[in-house]
């Protein structure tokens, strides 16, 4: 396994399909080591709890009901969990997974970005879960730079690629 950065990175995005489309400026958001990826929207979570099971069979993911930003597109969160897309779309090759961090101004104010791995095969706009830990809140303009996605190199195609309910959401 091996990162893909700097020259190499810009030749997979320009790839067919490539690794992300939608960026809102690839100037800006493409760093030495990853994209920046920037807020689309903004959730709560739905009522009810979530289920998750070893077979998917008696999964519930609770429904996010999208919030909308303040006039100056800017999102004024409390304290706690919020369901954040993102504008870009991923196209995650067989021999590629990638892994998302939060970037570190993010951090810096008290929140963080959970997110799980993006597989071989997955193609999407995805989501995460965004925690803001501060008390007094977090101020998130829509477009904000949030995550950088890392891309991976795999040695060799994967042998089964993504085919999960995400599949492109």
């Amino acid at each position: 396994m091996e990162l893909i950065a700097g020259a190499a990175l810009r030749r997979r995005l320009n790839d067919d399909p490539p690794l992300l489309t939608g960026l809102v400026d690839p100037e800006t958001q493409v760093q030495m080591n990853g994209v920046d990826l920037t807020l689309a929207e903004v959730s709560r979570f739905g009522a009810g709890p979530g289920r998750v099971d070893f077979d998917n069979s008696t999964r519930r993911i609770p429904t996010p009901e999208p919030l909308a930003p303040d006039r100056d597109g800017v999102y004024r969160l409390a304290a706690g969990p919020w369901w954040v897309r993102y504008n870009e779309v991923v196209n995650v090759p067989p021999d590629v997974f990638a892994i998302g961090r939060t970037r570190s101004s993010l951090l810096r104010s008290g929140a963080q970005i959970g997110t799980a791995l993006w597989d071989s095969g997955y193609r999407g706009r995805s989501g995460s879960l965004l925690t803001v830990h501060h008390p007094d809140g977090l101020e998130l303009a829509r477009g904000a730079r949030i995550l950088q996605l890392v891309f991976f190199q795999l040695a060799a195609p994967a042998d089964r690629t993504y085919a999960g309910a995400y599949q492109d959401e």
